[in-house]
């Protein structure tokens, strides 16, 4: 196994923005968004772990640590250095600061990362060669275990390695012993495993009230990289997700926004948000935000080919409709589905684009015209019949009945027509054209 860490000293501050020094720390932001991250971290592995500073087990010197075993992804992502690279950025871009680093064991990646150690070490061997020149300060002990380290005339952290397991027992503790084991690998280190939940809603609190719904994009980019990190853990998708805003009194404001397509992206859905936003007005200050999305699909996933490009183009035309409804609305922007029903007029109607589900209307071997009349005209018989006819009887179950015949015809202008003959009445009418 391969574990990397990442150290997460200004956690204190970067998870309650706004916050003037640590006195002010706000503990339950900080444990929050540590688990958000680990929630944003299955994207790379099925293990991971957390572990705040202020848990009660822990060592109070110690920073917020997320470890990561990334020995099963590193095929995946392109080996160690690439896949450290990309979470780093990653990190970055939810405007978290961390250092990162690899070893065989947690504790050992722990050690690397407080030392800011750019090696790592693959192997049990290698990292206690690694380790063997560090001083004991960055070894995560009690100061007074530390303070008798020294006492005892030890600098290094190979120095404290050398001595027998037993003396060191005796003279230094049962509990740092058992840490040096858990260091070096000869002892098993478990971690508990954060398990992401069936269905995704998060709640992000905010170190302060905000009424400007511009300030609320930053805390929201941080929610949608935890949403997209529990899809790709799931390889699954979201056709539409709700952002509440949750206000001191009242009810919370519920903003939603809907996909044409299952995505997973946060990018596209921050964009989307931003869009409602604008045109959101706050009734009264927000103090957190929430994320709602519990309706997972099957991910829409996009086939490219060397030879063509209109995989791409049909992505890039469903993000001009997403980002068209989430200006204008949902009801502004329709796509077509089709209904059970022979009769022309009735076999299709209109739903917003977001809820389309990229259904396409079904191929037909018979012709037929894009454009249909509002309503059949009535006309006189054609002067030229060019195919059918082609009979359609239907609709006696609700009192809407036809019977039809069907044919393709052509005008005085060259112009193609889709006209019928009611078969009661003998009239002729068009109802759809060629363009």
């Amino acid at each position: 196994m391969l574990w990397l860490c990442i150290l997460l000293p200004r956690l204190a501050f970067e998870a309650a923005p706004g916050t003037a020094a640590a006195a002010h720390r706000h503990t339950q932001l900080e444990q929050a968004a540590l688990r958000q991250l680990a929630l944003w971290a299955h994207q790379w592995s099925s293990q991971v772990a957390c572990q705040h500073p202020l848990d009660p087990a822990d060592n109070p010197r110690a920073e917020a640590r997320l470890w990561i075993e990334i020995g099963a992804s590193l095929e995946l992502f392109g080996g160690r250095i690439q896949l450290q690279q990309l979470i780093g950025a990653a990190l970055s871009a939810l405007g978290y600061s961390g250092t990162l680093a690899s070893a065989p064991t947690p504790q050992g990646a722990a050690l690397l990362a407080r030392a800011a150690l750019p090696a790592a070490a693959d192997t049990l061997a290698e990292l206690q060669r690694v380790l063997a020149p560090l001083a004991l300060n960055f070894l995560a002990l009690p100061a007074a275990h530390l303070s008798a380290l020294h006492t005892a005339g030890l600098r290094r952290i190979g120095e404290l390695l050398a001595l027998p397991p037993a003396a060191v027992g005796r003279r230094f503790g049962s509990d740092t012993l058992h840490y040096l084991k858990r260091l070096c690998g000869s002892a098993p280190d478990p971690l508990l495993m954060i398990t992401p939940p069936a269905r995704f809603e998060s709640t992000h609190e905010l170190a302060g009230v905000i009424s400007d719904a511009t300030a609320l994009l930053f805390p929201l980019r941080r929610l949608l990289g935890e949403l997209q990190g529990f899809l790709r853990a799931r390889d699954q998708a979201v056709q539409q997700c709700t952002l509440k805003l949750m206000h001191h009194r009242g009810a919370p404001t519920l903003i939603s926004v809907g996909l044409s397509q299952p995505g997973r992206d946060a990018t596209q859905l921050l964009a989307l948000l931003r869009e409602r936003l604008d045109q959101c007005a706050l009734r009264s200050p927000v103090l957190a935000l929430g994320l709602v999305a519990h309706e997972l699909l099957a991910p829409h996933v996009l086939q490219t080919d060397a030879f063509s490009q209109s995989a791409e183009q049909a992505a890039q035309f469903h993000g001009v409709l997403d980002r068209l409804a989430a200006r204008l609305g949902d009801t502004a922007v329709q796509s077509l589905r089709p209904q059970a029903d022979h009769r022309p007029e009735r076999a299709w109607h209109s739903v917003p684009a977001t809820e389309s589900l990229g259904t396409a209307l079904p191929l037909n071997t018979a012709a037929r015209p894009c454009w249909l009349l509002p309503k059949p005209r009535s006309i006189a018989i054609p002067a030229e019949l060019l195919a059918g006819p082609e009979r359609i009887e239907s609709g006696w179950w609700d009192g809407a009945d036809v019977a039809r015949d069907y044919y393709l015809a052509c005008d005085s202008s060259g112009a193609r027509l889709w006209v019928f003959q009611d078969l009661r009445s003998g009239a002729w009418f068009m109802q759809g054209l060629w363009a």
